[in-house]
């Protein structure tokens, strides 16, 4: 079975979970969802899969206490303290503690509940015979051509920020679950602490409750990897136009929406913003043919792209007024709808494409210069000075704090500097993001400072940052992700994947791939990786590899970009690279892992 066909067979693997959980009651069932899980849900399964699993109703989760009849109640939410208990509120008001109805009332919990929820339930006489929990966590959804998602919010955070390991046997599941799919390869890389603790619970799995029996995988080596090996390939301004697309539209499981707004808004110091336009763009290349040729392009060529198919258009409207009547019958019967549909795919896309110039056209040369003397350690006084520049001009605070991490990571910065920048950014956007300071030394992307006292000193001495100037250079030389002159990177015909960013810099995880798809000595990987983070190359008789196919875990995020670059690789070597991540990211969405302050 082609790997495809098995990736689109994990849908029934999460409608069986499912159904396990909805029918623990038989009676009619309504299902209140919170509004994040829609789009992942409509994945899983449809309206008329629910209704078939008793399922009469379905309301979105408000504020308010909804009015409902006697029917079972499921709710469906995030693990999530705060829409934990609004839930629990609204159940409270329905259910007599006397004389409780058993089996009424179900709370869902994605990926899975803690026992904090239990001990709430608990302390309010409600657990078990007033309300049950189940956790459900569907299997990786399949959003595009080797594209595996787990749509899990706030991974980032939880692991990077905050050290929370809570998630990490959810990772973990949704790998040994899916090895009984696709088979365990027999090369295993993980690179970071994180990527390396989930291949040991995986072992645990397997321990204790089998592992596959396939004895050939569908894939001949799997790579795992830590977020912040990597942060650059977030953290830098993309090129390419599903990236861009992500950039300034919401995106969740694959479907890029953005509904009418009010002309004339103003943000909250007052200043007018970029009026977005509507666009229902699904981001699945089967789906969309115009997304499929657009998706992995640069940005200065999809404009052309498009108004080549726009042009296109106009022809054959033009040439179907000149039809005899029985080519119109035929046209309208074979053509038409195809047509129509393509017109309402490159509406989307001219739409879309104005929003991105809008947003990000004014000051997009300027950053990509700017970002090109970071990643090359040229001209810190001018980058800094762009950084100044941005946090008086900019009243966005992830983008500003995104471009500081970008330095702080790629170019040395001194006490002076870092808190100069600090002062300014909290004068700009509020004390109350204080305590983001600290989430920034959890990250590694500053040093925390040296304690000349028993209080907390923002002004002592800072060492050296985990990911220093010098380490970044040379690691990043060593393994090429550095190309020694950009402006010589083919945009409109790229054989260089560094042109996801415009020519500046090639993904971790591409490079890693283009290691084993050429066979380098595993010696000679481990030399060149170790220096990233704590590195593991499990080899059971799987290398060089057999097949070239590669799956390739990122936990914490991956971004279009990266993607896109691995696309880029797939063609130029005619291999097969798979991405499976916790969710689909930006670098605002690193952003705002640091800025929000946890729940």
């Amino acid at each position: 079975m082609e790997i495809a066909k098995k990736f689109t067979s994990l849908q029934e693997i999460s409608k069986a979970q499912l159904s396990k959980i909805l029918n623990v009651n038989s009676s009619t069932k309504y299902l209140i969802l919170e509004p994040s899980l829609i789009r992942p849900l409509e994945r899983v399964c449809g309206v008329k899969w629910l209704k078939g699993n008793g399922v009469d109703k379905i309301f979105k989760l408000e504020t308010t206490t909804p009015d409902f009849s006697n029917s079972t109640h499921f709710y469906m939410i995030h693990s999530d303290i705060k829409l934990f208990k609004q839930v629990v509120n609204q159940i409270r008001s329905y259910v007599d503690v006397e004389k409780p109805v058993k089996d009424k009332f179900h709370i869902i919990v994605v990926p899975r509940y803690i026992c904090t929820y239990e001990n709430e339930l608990e302390e309010l006489g409600l657990l078990h015979d007033s309300i049950r929990l189940h956790s459900f966590q569907w299997m990786p959804l399949h959003l595009d051509a080797r594209i595996l998602s787990l749509e899990i919010p706030n991974i980032y955070s939880s692991l990077f920020v905050y050290h929370n390991t809570s998630y990490l046997p959810i990772l973990s599941k949704v790998l040994w679950q899916l090895c009984f799919v696709v088979g365990k390869p027999r090369l295993v890389l993980t690179l970071g602490e994180y990527s390396n603790a989930l291949v040991l619970q995986y072992d645990q799995l397997c321990d204790d409750r089998g592992e596959t029996d396939k004895v050939d995988s569908d894939f001949s080596a799997l790579v795992v990897v830590d977020r912040n090996v990597d942060y650059s390939s977030a953290l830098l301004t993309p090129g390419v136009y599903s990236a861009l697309l992500s950039e300034v539209y919401p995106v969740s499981a694959g479907i890029c929406q953005n509904k009418q707004e009010e002309s004339g808004k103003l943000d909250e110091k007052f200043n007018p913003t970029v009026e977005k336009q509507t666009v229902n763009i699904n981001m699945e290349s089967t789906f969309d043919s115009v997304y499929d040729d657009i998706k992995n392009r640069y940005f200065t060529e999809v404009t052309s792209v498009l108004s080549s198919l726009t042009k296109q258009l106009k022809t054959e409207k033009m040439s179907s007024k000149e039809m005899a009547l029985d080519e119109i019958k035929l046209y309208v019967k074979t053509q038409l709808q195809a047509t129509n549909s393509r017109k309402k795919f490159i509406t989307n896309h001219l739409l879309a494409a104005e929003t991105i110039i809008n947003t990000l056209g004014y000051r997009y040369e300027n950053q990509k210069t700017i970002e090109q003397n970071i990643i090359r350690n040229c001209d810190k006084a001018t980058n800094i000075n762009f950084l100044n520049e941005l946090l008086a001009t900019e009243n966005n605070r992830y983008t500003v704090l995104r471009l500081f991490c970008l330095i702080a990571i790629a170019q040395s910065m001194s006490e002076s500097e870092i808190r100069t920048f600090w002062r300014k950014y909290l004068h700009q956007f509020g004390f109350h993001y204080g305590f983001a300071f600290s989430n920034l030394i959890s990250t590694g992307f500053i040093s925390e400072p040296a304690q000349t006292t028993g209080s907390f000193n923002l002004q002592g001495k800072i060492k050296i940052p985990l990911f220093s100037s010098r380490n970044f250079q040379m690691n990043a030389k060593n393994l090429r992700q550095i190309p020694q002159d950009p402006d010589k990177i083919n945009l409109k015909y790229p054989t260089c994947a560094s042109y996801v960013y415009g020519g500046n810099y090639i993904p971790l995880i591409t490079q890693i791939a283009g290691l084993l798809l050429n066979s380098v000595p595993i010696e000679e990987i481990r030399t060149k990786l170790e220096v990233f983070g704590k590195l593991s190359i499990r080899n059971d008789r799987g290398y060089p590899l057999p097949a070239r196919n590669i799956l390739i875990y990122i936990i914490g995020g991956v971004t279009y970009a990266e993607i896109a670059a691995c696309n880029l690789l797939e063609t130029m070597t005619g291999a097969q690279i798979c991405i499976l991540s916790d969710k689909i990211i930006t670098g605002n969405d690193l952003m705002e892992g640091i800025l929000n302050y946890p729940k």
